[in-house]
């Protein structure tokens, strides 16, 4: 597994560190099918921090100079920026936002939106204990159902992609949400998480 790391610009934070999430794979080693071949932290620049931010995201053929394969990459944020959420929730847009209540971001009512700003604490809980574990369902699925010979939806790769990618994105994301909660509870339960931040190589 390769870690690359791309140094965030100021005021803007990963919430934690390549140590962190190697401390994180440790822990979780014995409940995953699968590991990313690269762990990748990278700086969005402004336009994509406004028009598509994100916490993370799965990449299933991903390519970063010489590193190829899957990977699971981490967005910086920009702290004290503010998360705003429509009072109008679609269920699915509730559900994130009762997962951010519980990842620690404070929301202030206005008069359209609610609205926290990104804090450290929030962020890192967010990154760390939610996102990064939603990534790794969408890698265990994907493992699963197209390279694992033994599970995979078709004994020809090519097929078993096709028919995993056919499937609506909805679905996908499901299985991340249901793989990373179930996750997140076993490592409360065991007290593997949180823990303090890792001290750097």
């Amino acid at each position: 597994m390769k870690f690359l790391y791309e140094t965030p610009r100021k005021g803007f934070s990963y919430g934690c560190s390549p140590a962190d999430v190697a401390k994180l794979l440790t822990v979780v080693s014995s409940l995953v099918p699968a590991f990313p071949d690269i762990v990748a932290f990278r700086q969005p620049t402004r336009k994509q921090h406004q028009q598509n931010p994100v916490w993370g995201r799965f990449l299933y053929c991903a390519e970063f100079a010489e590193q190829h394969g899957t990977a699971i990459v981490v967005e910086a944020q920009e702290l004290g920026s503010p998360l705003k959420w429509s009072k109008r929730m679609t269920l699915d847009d509730r559900a994130e936002y009762e997962r951010l209540l519980r990842d620690g971001h404070v929301f202030v009512e206005t008069k359209r939106y609610q609205v926290a700003k990104q804090t450290e604490e929030a962020v890192r809980n967010t990154i760390l204990y939610r996102t990064f574990l939603h990534e790794l369902g969408h890698l265990a699925d994907y493992h699963q159902k197209v390279l694992d010979h033994q599970s995979a939806l078709d004994l020809d790769q090519d097929v078993a992609d096709s028919l995993y990618f056919s499937k609506p994105t909805s679905e996908r994301e499901a299985f991340a949400h249901r793989f990373a909660e179930e996750l997140r509870e076993t490592l409360l339960e065991r007290g593997a998480i949180p823990f303090e931040p890792q001290p750097s190589a």
